[in-house]
């Protein structure tokens, strides 16, 4: 799931599976969508509960800039980087929303098993969209625009429907500030038609990565 510029000095090399991608929450009248990135890491908590133990123990906040250093620390082991700095300077580049983002958290204990990072990077510093397509740029530059920084949860709950609720828990913020959220999924990737599905258009492609945004603003498809 990612958040990060995916074209950022081919910086994404570094890690395990940097994937950009977005995945817009599923509600603008039922049909939106929130951003991800994917790499689900296996554990985001060394330890040895069960899914149905977990499925007990945990819940969907909204994160806030007091999280950053959990933050941080989960996103780099999740992603292999080298410190939680590494995180950190990614997060600041990006403007990451830690007011606005989401995670999938203990209970009582307040680990985290799942991060849904938001942040507000236009795709015209994010992608070499200028090279490829100008006047889509150009375009795109009178609306607001979100990226997503991350989208990872613990191997343990997926499949449990815990991915689509945290997508779905902030939408509202998302219709009611941005225009549009776009992403970049890796070419090799089988998830394409999926995010179609999901409502996802095409704006561009390179050879690495395929760029979509999701439209939350009629004027960007009139």
């Amino acid at each position: 799931m990612i958040l990060l510029p995916f074209f950022q000095e081919n910086k994404q090399k570094k890690y395990k599976k940097l994937v950009n991608l977005i995945f817009f929450v599923y509600l603008c009248t039922c049909k939106s969508k929130s951003i991800m990135m994917i790499d689900l890491c296996n554990r985001l908590v060394d330890n040895y509960l069960t899914k149905d133990e977990l499925l007990e123990r945990v819940e969907i906040r909204k994160t806030s800039p007091s999280d950053l250093e959990d933050i941080c620390n989960t996103l780099s082991k999740a992603f292999d980087m080298y410190s939680s700095e590494e995180a950190y300077m990614q997060l600041m580049q990006s403007r990451a929303r830690l007011d606005e983002s989401v995670k999938l958290v203990d209970k009582e204990t307040g680990e985290i098993y799942g991060l849904l990072i938001f942040c507000e990077y236009p795709i015209k510093y994010g992608s070499p969209i200028l090279h490829f397509e100008k006047g889509i740029a150009e375009f795109l530059d009178n609306f607001t625009q979100i990226n997503g920084h991350s989208f990872i949860i613990d191997e343990r709950l997926r499949g449990t429907g815990l991915d689509r609720k945290m997508l779905m828990f902030n939408s509202k913020f998302l219709k009611e500030n941005y225009d549009m959220i776009w992403a970049a999924v890796e070419v090799d990737l089988k998830t394409h038609d999926y995010w179609k599905r999901l409502g996802f258009v095409e704006l561009f492609r390179i050879p690495e990565a395929v760029f979509y945004m999701m439209p939350l603003n009629k004027k960007l498809v009139e």
